[in-house]
């Protein structure tokens, strides 16, 4: 019997790990979701200065996210503009390890007794910098805009370049995009997880889109992106229970690094229109994008918002988003079988994660944001944002989708 002391990986031995503690997937999934939801509508291409922060705070103790982001853009001659940025983040709290509730678990046999109905979890916490750096370059109606980012965790390095080109038409009433990134990252294996080694993933991203002015007061966005990840996809920090393999303790369940496939496909729609309404002194936005990858998952984005300008200082801006997904193919709360007996007659399945992200879930995002521009040289904001999700297979404890709030405070600086 595996204690904590002789965690294993199963992709390399066949024995499963009790006590781990979640790291750089976890982090990035919330980080992107907090990156996305403080971004300010950034109105104009005069030189200014930003800062911005954002404290993202789940429900009863869980993951809790501060994240400080400076930026900067700059156009340093009539053809060349510069832009940067740079992301501090604190990460700490708790998360789920992928076991059920100890209750639903079998112990030596037995059937399931008094237990948490809650699904364990393990704290964490991390620290991660990053930045980018862009330059945009405008020859007439073309332009070019090479970008690098880097990005830094304990155990997660990732290095990305981005080429964007764009090019107007119809006396700029028509703009087409183009645009390919790749990413370069490393994750490094850790004591608190099943990975041993450090293992590398390559991502390559593609986009094509339009923006068409359809008349004085609406635009509509049109983009179409595919991507292509290759080599270690596993969260090495999320676990499996296997049903046959004999647990001892409900409280430390015996669980085994999940298994993904090691190549993933992305493909997105996404369309946006915009329109003034004149006599309201307001504008409204909805997006719809629809998501569909070779794990199994499509996905439906549906968001809606208004921005009302209130005299000549002060927009409000409350936003809607609802989101819905389907399973991965090789998602499950909990596993037949052993890995770790070979005459067990219950096959394992090639790929398996009780990862709750790759679940068949729903999120509900609504909110609203505040600017206020105080002088022609400086404007502050503020939003707030609540975030609601539901697992929807009838299977996985609800338990494991945690609800969050989410504050933003931020401040521009033109010069």
């Amino acid at each position: 019997m595996p204690t904590s002391s002789s965690a294993r990986v199963f992709t390399e031995r066949s024995e499963p790990q009790r006590a781990f503690r979640p790291g750089r997937s976890t982090s990035g999934f919330f980080l992107a979701a907090v990156v996305y939801l403080t971004r300010l509508l950034r109105a104009g291409a005069d030189d200014h200065l930003d800062y911005r922060f954002a404290a993202y705070r789940e429900d009863a103790g869980r993951i809790s996210v501060e994240t400080h982001t400076w930026l900067f853009e700059q156009k340093l001659i009539s053809w060349l503009s510069l832009k940067g940025e740079a992301v501090y983040d604190a990460i700490s709290g708790a998360t789920p390890t992928g076991a059920p509730p100890p209750a639903q678990v079998s112990i030596l046999g037995a059937p399931p007794g008094p237990g948490s109905t809650t699904v364990p979890i393990q704290q964490m916490h991390d620290l991660r910098w990053a930045g980018s750096l862009d330059a945009e370059i405008s020859l007439g109606a073309h332009r070019i805009t090479p970008q690098f980012s880097y990005s830094s965790e304990h155990d997660y390095r990732s290095s990305g370049a981005a080429l964007n080109y764009s090019l107007d038409l119809n006396e700029k009433n028509t703009t087409l995009n183009l645009g390919w990134a790749h990413a370069w990252d490393r994750v490094l294996g850790s004591p608190a997880g099943f990975l041993r080694r450090a293992r590398t993933k390559d991502t390559d991203t593609f986009l094509i889109g339009v923006n068409q002015l359809l008349g004085p007061r609406t635009t509509l966005t049109v983009n179409l992106s595919g991507g292509s990840s290759h080599g270690y996809l596993n969260d090495q920090y999320r676990g499996v229970l296997f049903n046959d393999y004999p647990q001892t303790d409900p409280s430390n369940l015996a669980l085994f690094g999940e298994r993904r496939p090691s190549h993933r496909n992305t493909y997105i729609g996404y369309v946006a229109l915009t329109h003034f309404v004149t006599p309201l002194n307001g504008s409204t936005e909805t997006t719809y994008r629809f998501y569909h990858d070779t794990y199994g998952i499509n996905a439906h984005t549906i968001g809606l918002a208004w921005h009302q300008k209130i005299g000549s200082m002060l927009m409000v801006s409350p936003q809607f988003r609802y989101y819905q997904q389907s399973a991965a193919t090789f998602y499950a709360s909990r596993y037949a079988g052993d890995p770790s007996d070979p005459t067990n007659p219950t096959p394992i399945p090639s790929f398996y994660s009780a990862d709750y992200r790759l679940s068949h879930m729903e999120t509900l995002t609504y909110g609203v944001d505040l600017t206020a521009k105080a002088a022609s040289w400086l404007s502050f904001d503020a939003g707030y944002k609540r975030y609601v999700i539901r697992g929807l297979d009838g299977g996985t404890s609800q338990s494991a989708y945690p609800d969050a709030n989410i504050f933003t405070v931020g401040m521009r600086l033109w010069f």
